[in-house]
């Protein structure tokens, strides 16, 4: 660790776990205990992430823009290990976007719907058994309880990793919101239009600007998932830079638990993990609730 002699790291105790259940080839330096490496040490990027925020590590932080118009990258072979991301972006609900904006489409989606309610059939896909995903008190400890906090967590949205993204259960349509695309570089022609709008946002119709769909990755390698998603631009003000919904984590198979603050999904190499950063949460809470005040 390059910075733990600079004085801004606040190192914690020994894990309170029971030492004989935790793998021994595994050791924290940041911890000084056996349980997994440094690398994957969250408390250790809690602590970074925040430091970073407050500009005490900007000479560990590469200031080279580089060229956001160049072409989009060949897709990756299986467990090849991803290149590096190229940048942060750091800074509601409608209906379904896989149906589409007509009344026939809505008609099909629904009859879809009631025809597995009323006899109890599904469209001939295959089926594979999927592992047993499940959350225990482990995955709990590092956050503070009790706690309503929201699943706000980080992704990697094409090349840039985007924080501050909602994990909405309730909703159906993925979103990012435009600030986030601006920084992002991508240019507006490469949008598709949308006609339906969507309710929610406040209790008013919110119009996209258009769609988008982009490759999103989650988890750490190699249990890693990467998907392309089909985004809903909007344009407004939002504490939040994108909110991830219902279909998406389906198409994932994936499990959240808003007390453990986490998703987990199936991948090649065993269950991924991705989790919500409490901090994180908090701060957008409050910034949702000062721009009502100011509205």
């Amino acid at each position: 660790m390059q910075i733990k002699d600079e004085g801004t790291l606040t190192f914690p105790g020994k894990l309170k776990s029971d030492p004989s259940k935790r793998p021994q080839d595994k050791y924290c330096r940041f911890h000084r205990d056996h349980d997994h490496d440094t690398a994957d040490c969250y408390d250790l990027k809690q602590q970074i992430e925040a430091l970073i925020k407050q500009g005490k590590l900007q000479k560990f932080v590469s200031k080279k823009r580089t060229d956001l118009n160049r072409q989009e990258p060949a897709p990756r072979r299986d467990n090849q290990r991803p290149r590096p991301s190229i940048g942060d972006i750091r800074m509601i609900v409608g209906g379904t976007a896989a149906i589409g904006s007509s009344k026939k489409a809505r008609k099909t989606y629904l009859r879809s719907v009631l025809n597995v309610q009323l006899t109890g059939s599904t469209p001939n896909t295959a089926r594979v058994e999927s592992p047993i995903i499940g959350f225990t008190e482990e995955d709990a400890r590092r956050l503070h309880h009790p706690h309503d906090d929201a699943l706000v967590v980080s992704i990697r949205v094409g090349e840039y990793n985007v924080h501050r993204v909602l994990i909405d259960n309730d909703s159906s349509a993925d979103i990012l919101y435009y600030p986030a695309v601006q920084q992002m570089g991508m240019d507006r022609a490469r949008l598709i239009p949308m006609s339906a709008p969507l309710v929610g946002f406040g209790g008013i119709k919110v119009f996209p600007i258009g769609s988008i769909t982009l490759s999103v990755t989650v988890g750490d390698y190699p249990r890693e998932l990467t998907r392309n998603v089909m985004f809903l631009m909007v344009d407004c003000s939002s504490a939040y830079n994108g909110i991830l919904e219902r279909p998406t984590l389906n198409s994932w198979k994936a499990a959240t638990s808003t007390y453990h603050l986490m998703i987990k999904f199936p991948t090649d190499y065993g269950i991924g993990e991705l989790r919500g950063n409490q901090v994180t949460a908090r701060e957008c809470y409050i910034a949702m609730i000062e721009m009502e005040d100011h509205h």
